[in-house]
């Protein structure tokens, strides 16, 4: 069986692209890191990198192998994890932008119904929030969208948390936010706002694009920004329009910094999902704290988009 630590050195010599490198970062001889990786490359009987004058590459057999490699080092960090907190006193939900405005009442929900229980909130693109569940970073995940890499782990559970749809905005005083209708059409002659491809907004636009028959490539992306406080403000001060969730921005629309309009022809809908690991629903405290989320978080997501009534 080979040692986990030698995996990690492996995982760390691609990344750093060279053994000198990872050597020098590992505070460790190069002829201890080649030693590591040749057994590395024995266990799995396979040359799993080439190497040259200038540095490594991966074989065929080695995207295999470090993929399994960092799926069995999350899943071991992530058992570790839920073993030092199997009293379940102490969670971390991370959330997407469509959970900005609900995720801190479902913290105060849970911390009035469990007064032991310490909860942290963390606001990250709905991707990097999945990634924190797979690498046991974080318990619990509200995502906007679901990569269909995400999809493959068996180690995650995913249940429909509530449901969204995505919709244009606007300066104020742009010619769109008092047109009638607002079509695909009428999008791609105005510079677009977006956000990076962490977030599930921006993978959702795409993939609901494409199925409205409208490629992404198609519209006239002019500004991309690293989070959504950035793109409403963008927006805001007239740099462009953006598709966006309507949750997400509909307190930005009661306070007049933006118009929210439908666009017709436009396929909108999206579901929203509570992300957790199937190995952490093996306890009884969180499997409850799971079932808790999910309840209060249903009727809050249910409540807001209702009372939200700043759609034109």
């Amino acid at each position: 069986m080979v040692r986990l630590d030698f995996m990690r050195t492996f995982i760390e010599v691609v990344e750093s692209g060279s053994l000198k490198k990872a050597a020098k970062n590992l505070g460790m001889s190069v002829s201890s890191v080649s030693f590591q990786i040749n057994s590395i490359e024995s266990f799995y009987g396979a040359k799993l990198l080439e190497r040259s004058t200038n540095g490594v590459k991966l074989t065929d057999e080695g995207n295999i192998a470090i993929k399994n490699m960092k799926s069995v080092l999350s899943s071991v960090d992530e058992t570790r994890r839920l073993i030092s907190n199997i009293r379940g006193d102490k969670i971390t939900i991370a959330s997407g932008m469509v959970g900005l405005n609900i995720v801190h009442a479902i913290q105060t929900l849970l911390k009035s119904r469990y007064p032991q229980l310490e909860v942290s909130i963390a606001l990250r693109g709905a991707h990097e929030c999945v990634k924190g569940v797979l690498s046991g970073e974080y318990d619990f995940a509200i995502a906007g969208d679901l990569l269909e890499e995400y999809l493959e782990f068996e180690r995650l559970n995913y249940e429909i948390l509530g449901e969204d749809f995505l919709v244009l905005i606007t300066p104020p005083d742009h010619e769109l936010a008092s047109k009638d209708k607002v079509t695909l059409e009428d999008i791609t002659k105005f510079p677009i706002v977006m956000l990076t491809d962490d977030y599930g907004i921006t993978t959702s636009t795409k993939k609901n694009l494409l199925e409205s028959g409208i490629k992404p490539d198609d519209l006239n992306i002019a500004y991309t920004v690293g989070d959504f406080y950035s793109k409403i403000n963008a927006v805001s001060s007239g740099i462009g329009i953006a598709i966006t969730s309507y949750i997400a921005a509909c307190k930005a629309c009661e306070v007049g910094l933006i118009k929210m309009r439908k666009i017709h022809g436009f396929k909108s809908e999206r579901k929203i999902f509570l992300v957790s690991s199937k190995l952490s629903m093996e306890s009884k405290k969180m499997k409850e704290y799971s079932e808790f989320i999910l309840s209060k978080g249903r009727q809050l997501f249910e409540d807001f988009a209702q009372q939200c009534g700043c759609i034109e």
